[in-house]
């Protein structure tokens, strides 16, 4: 596809964003069924009325969120209402994967008076029911990491889970910035994503490290890029599964 295509705000999702929800391969949609049936096992859907997950990498280019994107659309095929929040607010990006306004958005509720009902866009689905909602990240702040970590964010949260069954969180890097360690307090549990062949060792040991010292849960991992039985080089085991570019491991 052609930049001027690629652009377009007309264009359909398709062509360079085929790895977006609907747009999937069969063997990239049954990953990601995979991913979301670990995740309601980890997280009881009877345990309270919405659960917030954090998606995050322990360094940019993992690919964190496109599987946010697509773990959105996965339990919204279930019937679920879903949320997803752009947190990402230094490098915001699900607006242009889900081909949405940026603005207002996540950025602009916590430092202004703008409306949750402003703010909040409609994924709906070209090729069946399947709909979920998105708030953008806004406009890029000064201070996203005084943002993410205000009482102003936590109560936003709050606010939301009433809404919601499940609340997606794409956030920042750890190993890159605190943004996605303050964030994970408010969350149930946090998914990081790393990408084969790319993160080293101990980046990523870094990255569990500050999330466990925080006292979050780590729900578990997303080996993104993956081939078949490529799971051992890491040493994660024999439970790593993948299917055609997207695979998950889950550790207890």
């Amino acid at each position: 596809m052609d930049e001027k295509k690629r652009k377009s705000k007309a264009a359909p999702i398709s062509g360079a964003n085929d790895i977006v929800c609907e747009h999937l391969s069969f063997a990239a949609k049954e990953a990601f069924k995979r991913l979301r049936t670990n995740i309601m096992l980890k997280l009881p859907e009877g345990d309270q009325h919405c659960h917030i997950i954090g998606v995050t990498s322990a360094q940019p280019s993992e690919g964190k969120s496109t599987i946010a994107l697509n773990l959105s659309y996965s339990l919204a095929e279930l019937g679920r209402k879903v949320l997803l929040v752009d947190a990402d607010m230094r490098r915001p990006s699900i607006h242009l994967k889900a081909r949405i306004e940026r603005t207002p958005g996540l950025a602009d509720l916590l430092g202004d008076s703008n409306s949750i009902t402003s703010a909040v866009r409609k994924y709906q689905s070209s090729k069946n029911e399947t709909n979920f909602d998105i708030l953008p990240g806004g406009n890029i702040p000064p201070n996203p990491s005084e943002l993410l970590n205000s009482r102003r964010m936590a109560t936003l949260l709050n606010t939301l889970r009433s809404a919601y069954d499940y609340i997606i969180i794409d956030l920042p890097p750890v190993g890159a910035v605190i943004d996605a360690v303050s964030v994970s307090r408010n969350t149930d549990g946090m998914i990081i994503v790393l990408r084969e062949n790319n993160c080293p060792i101990g980046v990523f040991k870094d990255c569990v490290a500050q999330i466990q010292e925080a006292n979050v849960p780590i729900l578990g991992f997303v080996i993104n890029g993956a081939l078949e039985g490529s799971g051992k080089k890491y040493g994660y085991g024999s439970n790593y599964s993948s299917y055609s570019s997207y695979g998950s491991y889950y550790g207890s």
